[in-house]
């Protein structure tokens, strides 16, 4: 008896001295709909990513989940960390707003929604007193996607978890329409950007008064089915979907997802939204501060590379980055909620070096 309970106390300190496992692992293919293939076979600089691997193992960038990367329509980088794994649905956050432009845009080629120029009230007839405020009669589903509805609105000052934070306080409310609806103006709207939840709020809403179907239901018609999402949650409050943050889905389909977005809304032979849809979600409306533009919902930004590249990211470090000069997708999920930068290096210089991978970079 003392014997094995000396070995499992060598057998112990093993365990706890062995390091993590940080090598590179070829993503494996799982008749998902994604092509899988290897760093060495798209000459991807081998190197640089191991190096950046181990980083990522050592927790240089915080509290990582997980790291895909695809490159010309292949996934070469599937990686896992802090016990994650790619069967586990992974909270998106504010990648979620993405999905208001896209289903807004299918939506308009259904013929739902005549145009994004189309005033926000009007989709709204039981609000109709709400007119009176002529800033707020002005308000259109363009002025939503771009952040410039001129709502009086800050989520961003206070952390979130702070009580007097606007975004949290309306997530306490019975009602989440109403309380974007009525919120006040402060500036005439298309003239400023605003980062605000609760435009997504509206929009899917408008999605739901048009369609008759809420934004999961069209989602799952549309968008989810037809690129193989299987798998998902989408929370909700008395039938209003958190269409700002609420979503949840596999790494490998938010891979898929902007896949869809790199291939201007193609996936395979199916024709999800049209290329004049995506251009026109990516094209830039306004600067928010430089070098970064606000188009629907997505961010622009002017790289040191020479090019341009989409985002759009969430809290705790989920970032969906499309970079069509290298016909790349980046996405990474991480949980830094409550850690701060003083205890990690920011996510955008690990964007910055997975790029570096790429031999356009070398």
């Amino acid at each position: 008896m003392k014997k094995i309970i000396g070995v499992l106390i060598i057998l112990g300190f093993i365990g706890c001295n062995t390091k993590k496992d940080c090598s590179y692992q070829k993503p494996i293919a799982l008749n998902d709909g994604l092509n899988v293939s290897t760093l060495e076979e798209h000459k991807l600089d081998t190197v640089v990513f191991n190096k950046l691997n181990q980083d990522i193992c050592n927790g240089k960038y915080g509290n990582m989940h997980s790291l895909l990367v695809i490159e010309n329509n292949d996934l070469v980088i599937e990686q896992y960390y802090n016990g994650w794994t790619k069967e586990r649905l992974h909270f998106l956050a504010s990648n979620t707003k993405s999905f208001n432009p896209l289903l807004i845009g299918v939506a308009i080629e259904q013929g739902y929604i005549r145009s994004v120029d189309q005033r926000m009230l009007g989709f709204f007839p039981e609000y109709g007193n709400l007119k009176k405020d002529t800033l707020k009669n002005k308000i259109t589903i363009k002025d939503l996607l771009t952040m410039t509805s001129g709502f009086q609105w800050d989520e961003q000052s206070l952390p979130f978890d702070d009580p007097n934070n606007m975004g949290r306080q309306m997530d306490l409310t019975d009602d989440w329409l109403k309380s974007a609806l009525i919120l006040p103006m402060d500036t005439v709207p298309g003239t400023k950007y605003v980062y605000s939840g609760p435009n997504n709020i509206i929009l899917s809403e408008i999605i739901k008064k048009t369609t008759g179907q809420n934004i999961a239901e069209f989602a799952e018609k549309y968008l989810f089915e037809p690129i193989g999402i299987k798998e998902y949650e989408w929370s909700k409050k008395n039938g209003i979907y958190d269409s700002g943050g609420g979503l949840k889905l596999k790494p490998r389909d938010i891979a898929k997802y902007g896949l869809l977005h790199l291939n201007k809304g193609k996936w395979k032979d199916k024709t999800i939204i049209s290329e004049e849809w995506i251009e026109e979600t990516f094209s830039p409306y306004i600067e928010i501060n430089h070098p970064f533009y606000s188009c629907y919902q997505w961010q622009m930004a002017n790289t040191d590379f020479g090019f341009d590249v989409w985002f759009i990211p969430g809290n705790g470090g989920q970032i969906i980055n499309i970079i069509p000069a290298l016909n790349m997708v980046i996405i990474i999920n991480a949980d830094n909620r409550g850690r701060s930068l003083e205890n990690r290096t920011p996510l955008i210089n690990l964007l910055q070096n997975i790029t570096k991978i790429h031999p356009k970079l070398m």
